[in-house]
């Protein structure tokens, strides 16, 4: 192997190790300041600076080395209880640690931008002088000296032997011997300069749970599917044996039953593989979560809130490709609950609560769903606030107003320009982080539900598949033409008389309990020709969301659920509004797969038949 193909193949290894360092890091370090005394985690801490130097070390990355050398050093003299961990310490490691990140970051894209550490470093070094005993850092100024650190680059690391090359970057994880002590050339911070800003932790996607084309399997994974593989090439042996005796006419008295054995064991081996397959895609909500913690941490601090995070369900699994599209929508629920739903610990003294407020993230399966809820016990949302404030914006009328449920108003919260308060901040008031919860939502074919109990809390639940390959669906027939509805989009089913349907503005709808649901006639939408009408003495709406809206398709019948793989259409009809792809039923007929949330835009613009034709 070259030189370049194995220093290649170093960086590659020392980014996935890094990476996944780093990711279990921010939690770590906010579960060590509730629990000063867990040593073991502390010490985990520790280790994981420690490998992150000794490879950087070893690489020739010297910003990094820097930073990491002196995160070290605070986290060594909190093992030796030489400091006490305390808010203010611990804003100054977080710092360091999204400094780390962000200087990986360079490394991964390449990057050889100028990046100024000497003000973290300078907010580190109070804590390593020998008086710091429980140190403050609130004060600390920025370095007078190096204000400004050279451009971040490998630089050559130091010969080393082939044979040994591979096992050092490895090895720095198990090294646990004590850090050098502060560099004495290191300048110390001089008083009355500005303080420039923190770094803060970048929130891009892409680079956020390491690299998309490649994901780790189990072993176990892999054997099963092997496993799968094995049954299957057994029943393409009998299914060739069978073709022979049928081709001779040999054995045709037991050719049927035969046959049907066949069918069952295929059934049954596809549907073992395919999930073995679905599985390999899969990954721990709670590589997602593990963001969090750290996030209302600064929040709470921000907003003068106590608040406490529990997570519930971190093992449950989803999509690799969902994950980049959720990660925003949390951000935003998690933000609203925060800033909207808890309140002051005095205000919530005054309403006989205890004075921390509790947010709950959890997620879970139901069927070929997941569902994530994000819940506080704060003050709950007020839905005649909502209303007046529409009705203020000129979002809705009186009129309007007067034919919406208590849902309906729930929901107004979703409209992008919508907020509820008067002046716009950092964190919310612009209207615009629920409109992003719903757009990524809606991208996914997923569901948006809100439970409210005003004065003690709201909850948002979302409801995603697992999967955006093959998913569940509901087959049903409008005016003889089968269409396909993610079952994912799929609220429920109702059996509904001609004199149920009311017209309201021009517009068909069917009054619920809670909310008033307009419909639309499949038959009607997609204009169907010889279509004649409804004219049955009742018919089905099936009920389906996207995000926060509902809508009620029309249809004559349905046929059932059934497991399909979704076909693209080819690039000449990627496009046809409604229409999120094909597939093949079992009987060979092409089937079209219908867009809840594309359905619900086109047609507030008329019949997607009219739209194809103009």
């Amino acid at each position: 192997m070259s030189v370049e193909n194995e220093d290649q193949e170093l960086l590659e290894g020392f980014l996935t190790e890094t990476a996944e360092l780093l990711e279990k890091l921010d939690d770590d370090l906010v579960t060590l300041e509730k629990t000063p005394s867990d040593k073991e985690l502390l010490n985990r801490i520790f280790r994981s600076i420690h490998t992150v130097k000794g490879a950087s070390s070893f690489l020739g990355f010297e910003l990094l080395v820097k930073v990491t050398h002196k995160t070290e050093d605070v986290l060594n003299r909190l093992r030796k209880e030489e400091l006490v961990v305390n808010p203010e310490i611990m804003d100054v490691v977080l710092e360091a640690v999204d400094l780390v990140k962000l200087l990986v970051s360079d490394v991964k894209a390449g990057d050889k931008q100028e990046r100024e550490i000497g003000a973290t470093i300078g907010k580190l070094l109070p804590l390593l002088s020998e008086n710091a005993v429980e140190a403050t850092v609130l004060s600390v100024a920025a370095p007078a000296a190096k204000p400004t650190i050279v451009v971040q680059q490998r630089q050559k690391p130091a010969p080393r032997k082939k044979a040994t090359a591979k096992p050092a970057r490895r090895a720095a994880a198990k090294t646990t011997a004590p850090p050098p002590e502060v560099d004495p050339v290191e300048s110390a911070p001089a008083a009355g300069k500005k303080q420039p800003q923190a770094v803060k932790e970048p929130e891009t996607k892409s680079d956020e749970f390491g690299d998309k084309s490649t994901v780790r399997v189990d072993v176990k994974r892999l054997d099963d599917l092997m496993n799968q593989m094995g049954e299957l090439v057994l029943e393409r042996n009998r299914m060739i044996q069978l073709n022979t005796d049928y081709q001779g006419e040999t054995n045709m008295a037991s050719f049927g039953e035969e046959f049907g054995k066949l069918s069952k064991r295929l059934n049954f081996v596809t549907s073992e593989l395919q999930m073995q397959v679905l599985k390999m895609r899969m990954i721990p909500v709670g590589n997602i979560f593990k963001k969090f913690p750290r996030i209302v941490r600064t929040m709470s601090r921000d907003l003068g809130k106590e608040v406490s995070l529990q997570i519930h369900g971190e093992e449950t699994e989803l999509d690799r490709s969902l994950v980049d599209e959720i990660g925003d929508p949390l951000i935003h629920l998690i933000r609203n609950a925060l800033d909207h739903g808890v309140e002051s610990p005095e205000e919530r003294s005054n309403a006989g609560k205890s004075r921390e407020g509790v947010v709950v993230l959890a997620a879970r399966h139901e069927g070929n769903q997941i569902v994530i809820s994000i819940s506080d016990d704060g003050r709950g949302i007020d839905p005649d606030k909502l209303a007046k404030k529409a009705l203020a914006k000129g979002i809705i009328s009186d009129e309007q107003l007067a034919t919406m449920g208590e849902q309906d108003l729930l929901d107004l919260i979703f409209l992008p320009g919508f907020s509820t308060k008067d002046q716009a901040t950092d964190l919310s008031g612009r209207g615009v982080g629920m409109d992003v919860v719903r757009t990524n939502i809606k991208r996914l074919n997923g569901i948006i539900e809100i439970r409210n109990k005003p004065g003690h809390g709201a909850e948002f639940i979302l409801k995603l598949p697992l999967t955006l390959a093959i998913i569940q669906s509901l087959l049903v027939e409008a005016a003889g033409e089968i269409y396909s509805l993610p079952l994912s989009t799929v609220i429920e089913t109702l059996r509904v008389m001609p004199q149920d349907f009311h017209t309201i503005g021009g517009q068909e709808v069917l009054k619920l309990s809670q909310s008033v649901l307009p419909l639309l006639r499949l038959q009607d939408v997609f204009g169907i020709e010889g279509a004649t009408g409804l004219a049955s003495s009742y018919f089905y709406v099936v009920v389906v969301g996207a995000a926060e809206k509902r809508l009620g398709l029309v249809v004559n019948r349905l046929l059932g659920q059934q497991e399909i793989a979704i076909k693209s259409l080819g690039h000449y009809l990627a496009k046809v509004p409604g229409i999120a792809g094909s597939t093949i039923l079992g009987d060979g007929r092409v089937t079209l797969i219908v867009d809840p949330a594309k359905l619900m835009e086109c047609s507030k613009l008329g019949t997607i038949a009219g739209r194809l034709v103009a």
